[in-house]
């Protein structure tokens, strides 16, 4: 389900003028923009009906009562856990500020990337991992140690997959790659133009892509097939960073879980097939 006030925090940072304008107070104060009628919201954020209706419509919507009406089902289904304050840290911050920062930050994460992770969409990409003859893994930087992560966990389980460190060798092995593969490609900001390079190859190979990236609108984005969507704030780099990590990492073993579940539920099912009793014969 796709979250309107990650959406909202999302393009507040992204976005910018009047959208960034409208976007922020909507998500720093969604109780009270959710009462409001769509010209005393534009009197409150100094803007214009018309200004609204587009914000609306950029997020999905057709216009502002069914975002309005959305909202308020937001708000009452998950209260405050998805509209929090973002405390950035400051030098003068003491070592007991610092903990319990980036602790409540990669917690936040984590709740955020719950509520925005497609159950359906975990489930396909899980059918999709298990019916591929290998898992080709891909990313640069920190998303790389997520991908890494990822190779050690399936090795586990005995399905084939690749990664490597160099981002040359990522793109011989997506030109290599064939439609009985299956990729994940990790990209916090979605817009990594070596994780793209690698995309356009593996398409004109017809190998599905999962990406593992941003909530939000991004060039892998648009490539992917699959889309596992997590939440993380890059407006602070080093906290950012290291959110990001955490939760492409959570998805990681959300995937892995599923996908053990599913083999060993699929093991059963053989089992009892090849073992079954057949009934006595009867005269």
């Amino acid at each position: 389900m796709r979250s309107i006030l990650l959406s909202l925090a999302e393009l507040k940072h992204s976005a910018s003028g009047v959208p960034a304008q409208i976007a922020a107070y909507i998500y720093s104060n969604p109780d009270s923009a959710a009462a409001l009628n769509i010209r005393a919201l534009a009197n409150k954020t100094y803007t214009s009906p018309s200004s609204v209706i587009r914000l609306c419509r950029t997020l999905g919507f057709h216009g502002y009562k069914d975002f309005r009406h959305a909202l308020f089902l937001e708000i009452a289904s998950f209260g405050n856990q998805i509209s929090h304050s973002e405390r950035e840290l400051r030098p003068e911050d003491s070592i007991t500020s610092i903990i319990n920062t980036i602790t409540q930050k990669n917690v936040q994460v984590l709740l955020d990337s719950q509520h925005i992770l497609d159950p359906d969409v975990v489930e396909a990409c899980v059918n999709l991992l298990r019916s591929s003859r290998s898992i080709l893994l891909f990313g640069i930087g920190a998303s790389l140690c997520a991908a890494k992560d990822a190779y050690l966990k399936f090795l586990r389980l005995n399905k084939p997959c690749c990664v490597s460190e160099d981002w040359h060798a990522q793109l011989l092995q997506a030109r290599n790659a064939s439609s009985e593969d299956a990729a994940i490609i990790f990209s916090y900001s979605g817009q990594t133009q070596e994780m793209a390079a690698c995309m356009k190859a593996l398409r004109e190979n017809r190998t599905k892509c999962i990406a593992i990236t941003r909530f939000a609108d991004s060039q892998v984005s648009r490539l992917a097939d699959y889309k596992l969507y997590i939440a993380a704030n890059e407006a602070l780099f080093r906290s950012g960073a290291m959110s990001s990590r955490l939760a492409q990492l959570n998805v990681i073993d959300i995937l892995y879980t599923a996908f053990a579940n599913s083999e060993y539920e699929y093991s059963l099912r053989q089992f009892a097939h090849t073992h079954i009793q057949k009934p006595p014969y009867e005269l």
